[in-house]
């Protein structure tokens, strides 16, 4: 009887035991839970807010602002809002397959110099379209570009590819229809048109692209003529810039564009 005893003593010391340690570490976890969830024990994502705090207190606003000089007024000021709300500023680039995708296209190249002159600041975005405008608009593309909500646009409106398929008055409809998109999806948003890239010894295609400036400026829209800075179009020299197909700009075309683009957007 006496070793029954002793052995049932012996059992519920250890189920106490057992018992309390179950209870000490269900009252630590909630004691820890809670202190996690009133904030009490944050020093991680304190020490994260804090290097975020500082890196954006670090972000000179007007120095950034000073390399927009050439952008649209209401584009700069718009940059200026952002970068002090710490909301990046969207940039999109946007037209035709002329864009090119390819690592030294001239919107890649683009993109890459805009990214590190105004580091995280902005978001650039390219979106090239195998299509006429007039197709751009009939298969709504429109949309995928609003759902961007872009803050300004460098468009190439399908110029080269209306060439011969659409027409200059509907050309022109066409980009009342993108500009007024974009703007209905942002009502600050600033558009900037480009004519794509010039061939060799072209009839109707300089008739276009003077027509495509007149529009500009009719509408008051800001207009890059790239075109300046590339040889005359009716001398062989041009040749040296295009694919022998004339689809596209070669290496050279693409850093050629490129630079004056990057020019304006990254004033220095």
């Amino acid at each position: 009887m006496k070793n029954v005893l002793v052995v049932l003593l012996a059992v519920g010391c250890i189920f106490l035991l057992v018992a309390g340690n179950l209870h000490w570490k269900e009252k630590t976890t909630v004691s820890s839970a809670k202190q996690v969830q009133n904030g009490t024990v944050s020093q991680d994502v304190n020490n994260e807010e804090e290097t975020t705090t500082a890196t954006n207190s670090d972000i000179d606003v007007e120095e950034l602002t000073k390399l927009t000089e050439n952008w649209p007024k209401d584009a700069r000021e718009q940059y200026s809002k952002a970068v002090e709300i710490n909301k990046p500023f969207t940039i999109l680039l946007a037209g035709s397959n002329a864009l090119g995708m390819e690592e030294n296209s001239w919107s890649n190249l683009l993109k890459k110099e805009l990214e590190t002159a105004y580091g995280g600041t902005v978001k650039v975005i390219v979106k090239t379209y195998d299509l006429t405008s007039s197709q751009f608009i009939a298969e709504g593309k429109l949309g995928e570009l609003k759902k961007l909500h872009p803050d300004i646009t460098l468009l190439e409106p399908f110029i080269l590819k209306d060439n011969g398929m659409v027409t200059i008055e509907d050309s022109e409809q066409n980009i009342t229809s993108i500009a007024g998109g974009l703007l209905e999806e942002n009502s600050n948003h600033s558009l900037i048109l480009q004519p794509s890239f010039p061939i060799y010894q072209a009839t109707y295609y300089p008739l276009q692209v003077e027509a495509l400036e007149d529009y500009a400026k009719r509408n008051s829209i800001d207009y890059l003529d790239h075109w300046s800075t590339w040889p005359n179009p009716d001398s062989e020299e041009i040749k040296q810039y295009l694919m022998e197909d004339q689809e596209s700009p070669n290496e050279a075309g693409h850093k050629l564009w490129a630079d004056y683009l990057i020019h304006y957007f990254i004033a220095k």
